[in-house]
This record gives structure tokens, C-alpha cells and sequence, in this order.
């Protein structure tokens, strides 16, 4: 296995794209090298190269086929196999490449000895040749800065931002635009000028990033004259991770899955990024059926794990509890283990106790000076935007809506009291919960999350 390692190490200083896993990216007109890993026996073992995901038997729109160390078959000069013996490794390399060339690879290796099939899928992208400072990288519910600056010595220009490359003119699919006189037009309270636009920081500042924001961003500051106008593209990647919210003393649940068909697999669960080969700073492990070491009684597994369901659960979440986890489902073969990442953030929530079947209010408060906002009160912390699981809704002068009789605003909304009251308190009410006031402007609202801790000889107070 140490070789395997050093090997990756020396394919990711030789060729031009990042090497993982499951994932492989490269550059218009570079080559790539993609790695196949398998046991050295006696015996001769059959193997081939093929472009998508692996069939039950062979290679699906095969490009190369090999007889131990031997290619008997190859679609064109632009792929080639060099099998080294010493490192296990059948490598596949791609010549020449272009973006036709991005898909999902399989690799398959036949070993008669140990009676096995062999299967490695790799997921490749290829990417336009790009300089480092157009590339900026970032995670699921991440906010990002795209740089864009330019020379005011003539004075402010009109600017626009669109999602894909650059066209002759304008901005295709365009999501924020600033004229002369500095007014700002946006698509979404998502996109964003926090720059000092007066000096030509036109930076864009995206919030709450999501998958499908990836790709490529077109900032145009418009110059008189024809062809003049100054153009830059920046690639935006994204990072898949998931994003669980909480609050101190919540019960949190990172989803985490795998199918059965094949039968159950050990599991790890860890502090951090996944590694390579294993988890990281571990906190739970499992054989496929129960649980068989936890750093700690707050971690568990309380999913059906015959069925596949890993789900880390955390009890009485804490401040330190935050950041990232990776769960990793251990699976037969060189590099076949599942990985999944998940980010956690803990709010400090302030916090009340009260007792079972009393009345218990929760206080929020703002300012009225501009006059009433619309608001609401939701299960959960704060999202992004809105209420998640909301119970309660005022259009700032009246209760506009709620869930049951249970939830009540009793205070002068005219003065901005919107605290809740909750009535007839069951441990069922313990929890998280979130006031949100929706204020003028981008990204304006005022939240504020608090802790219900019901106990059945508790008293009210509150905790900062």
C-alpha cells in the first residue's frame, strides 16, 4: 500500500490535474493519467479500460483492453496503457485532451487466482486552460468573492456580472449590473457589491453557494470604443459538502447511507476531512452491524445499519462539536471506500427553561423607528432565508398565521415586540428556535436563536 501512496504522490506532481479517488481533473491539450490498482499474481489477469460507469461484465465503449502487461487493443494513439508490474498499477494516459473527454472512466481487472473482478470508477473533468487567480474554490453554503477590479482615473464605468463565459457584448445570463451613477441591479439578495465601488472594486460576493452556482463568471466593465470594453472570467468550484445547523444542547443527526445489495460494511466516522485511505481523529467505528468503539456515549448510530443507514447521531451539542466530519463506509478493493464530508455549525442560542405544562415566552425584539417589518418564528436555527418549520407569521402590524393556539404574539407588535409565547409546554417543545425579523435591504434581517429547555420542576430564565 505504501507504494500505491507514492505512486499517487509522483502521478499528481507529473501530470496536470488533481488525481483523487473517484475524481480526476485536467486541462484542454494536457495529458492525464488515471491509476488502476490490482494484485500481482501467477497468473495472467485481463483487464480493460472503458468509458462509463462499469457493466456487469466487461467495459462499457471499451478504449483499451489488456492481456497482463500487454495492450491487444486500443481505439486510437490517444490512449495508452503502461502496466508496471512493480507498483500493481494498470494506468490508463489520455493524450491531447479536450472537453469531449470529461465523463465517468472505468477500469476493470480481471485476477483468476483470487477468483475476483475487479472495479474502479473514475469521475473526469476538463477544464479550460485558466490562470490560478481566475480560479477560486468553495463549499456548499460557503460565501465567496470573485475578484474584479479596474481603474477609475476616467471615472466610474458601468459594470455587469453573468453566469458563463464572456460574450462580445454585454453579459449573457446576467444575475447583477451597476450603471454610472452607481446604481446596483441584482438578479438576488444571494449576489453582491461589498467592494468600494468608487475605487473599481467590483468584487462579486455570492452567499449560501450551492452546487448548481459552479461553472464559469463573466465581470465586464464597459469602455467606450469598440472591442474595448475590459473582460475577465473566473471559474467558481464547489465543494459538495453538506451542512447541518445547530444549536448548543441540540440532538443533531449527519445523514450518511449506503446500499445493502452487496451485504453490510464496517464503517468510521472522524474529525475532520476524509483521508485517503482512512478517517481521520476517529469518534465512532462499526462492523456493518453494530457499533463497536465510540470515543464517547454522546456519539451513536441509531439508523437501521442492516439497510445502510450510518447516520452519526450527537447528543447535547456543544461549541466544539463544530466543523468537519467524514463518514467512511469501508468497501472491498483499492480505493472503493464510500466517502461523505459534512460540515456542522453550532450557534451559541440564548437560552430559557420552563416546565411542563406552564407558559413560556420567548423574547425577541427591533427597532420600529422605519416602521414595522414583516416576521416569524420557526423550529430550528436560523436558515439563510426565511423560517425553517415555521410556527408562527406576522405581516408587522398583526399575526398573520400560525400552526396551532399553542403559539401566540402577545406582545406590541407596534413597538417591535414580536417575542412568542408558547402555551401548555410539553418536552416535545424543547428545542431550538428561530425569530426572524425581515428588514429592508440585502441580507438585513434580524435573527436571533434560542434554546427551550423544558423541565418538569424548571423555572423561566433567560441565559446570554
Amino acid at each position: 500500500m505504501g507504494r500505491c501512496t507514492l505512486l499517487l504522490a509522483a502521478l499528481a506532481l507529473l501530470c496536470p490535474g488533481l488525481i483523487s479517488a473517484y475524481r480526476a481533473t485536467g486541462v484542454v491539450g494536457d495529458k492525464l493519467v488515471l491509476p488502476c490498482f490490482y494484485p500481482i499474481t501467477k497468473h495472467t489477469s485481463l483487464a480493460c479500460w472503458g468509458r462509463g460507469s462499469c457493466s456487469n461484465t466487461g467495459c462499457n465503449y471499451p478504449v483499451v483492453t489488456i492481456n497482463g502487461t500487454r495492450v491487444v487493443w486500443a481505439k486510437s494513439r490517444k490512449y495508452q496503457v503502461n502496466a508496471n508490474m512493480e507498483t500493481e498499477d494498470l494506468p490508463l494516459t489520455i493524450s491531447d485532451l479536450n472537453q469531449d473527454d470529461s465523463g465517468v472512466y472505468c477500469c476493470r481487472v480481471k485476477v483468476p487466482d483470487l477468483g475476483m473482478d475487479l472495479k474502479r470508477e473514475i469521475d473526469v473533468e476538463i477544464q479550460h486552460p485558466m490562470k490560478s487567480d481566475n480560479l477560486v474554490q468553495g463549499s456548499v453554503d460557503d460565501t465567496m468573492t470573485l475578484p474584479c477590479k479596474y481603474s477609475v482615473s476616467e471615472g466610474v464605468r458601468e459594470v455587469c456580472w453573468g453566469k458563463g463565459s464572456c460574450p462580445i457584448s454585454g453579459c449573457k445570463n446576467k444575475i447583477l449590473s451597476i450603471d454610472e451613477n452607481k446604481e446596483v441591479w441584482s438578479e438576488s439578495s444571494r449576489y453582491k457589491l461589498l467592494g468600494n465601488v468608487a475605487n473599481g472594486d467590483v468584487s462579486l460576493t455570492i452567499s449560501g453557494l450551492s452546487k448548481d452556482q459552479e461553472g464559469t463568471y463573466c465581470c465586464r466593465v464597459r469602455i467606450p470604443g469598440p472591442f474595448n470594453d475590459d473582460k475577465k472570467e473566473i471559474k467558481l468550484e464547489i465543494k459538495d459538502v453538506n451542512l447541518i445547523k445547530g444549536s448548543v444542547k441540540d440532538k443533531l443527526v449527519l445523514p450518511c447511507s449506503y446500499s445493502t445489495d452487496s451485504g453490510t460494511y464496517k464503517t468510521c466516522w472522524g474529525r475532520g476531512r476524509c483521508g485517503l485511505l482512512s478517517c481521520h481523529n476517529t469518534i465512532l467505528e462499526s462492523d456493518g452491524d453494530t457499533v463497536t468503539w465510540k470515543e464517547s456515549n454522546r456519539y451513536d448510530l441509531t439508523g437501521n445499519l442492516g439497510k445502510g443507514n450510518v447516520s452519526l447521531t450527537i447528543d447535547n451539542a456543544n461549541a466544539d462539536d463544530g466543523g468537519f466530519y467524514c463518514c467512511r463506509v469501508k468497501v472491498q478493493g483499492f480505493f472503493n471506500d464510500l466517502r461523505k464530508e459534512i460540515r456542522v455549525e453550532i450557534r451559541d442560542a440564548d437560552r430559557i427553561s420552563g416546565r411542563v405544562g406552564s407558559k413560556v415566552r420567548l423574547p425577541c425584539h427591533y427597532n420600529v423607528s422605519e416602521g414595522t417589518s414583516p416576521m416569524c418564528w420557526g423550529r430550528g436555527p436560523c436558515p439563510l432565508f426565511k423560517c425553517s418549520n415555521t410556527i408562527v407569521s406576522s405581516d408587522g402590524d398583526s399575526e398573520s398565521w400560525t400552526e396551532s393556539d399553542k403559539y401566540k404574539l402577545m406582545g406590541k407588535m407596534q413597538d417591535g415586540d414580536v417575542s412568542l409565547s408558547i402555551h401548555g409546554v410539553t418536552k416535545e417543545d424543547e428545542g431550538t428556535y428561530c425569530c426572524r425579523v425581515e428588514l429592508p435591504g440585502i441580507m438585513n434581517d434580524k435573527m436571533k436563536d434560542i434554546y427551550l429547555e423544558v423541565q418538569d420542576d424548571g423555572f423561566q430564565t433567560i441565559k446570554n
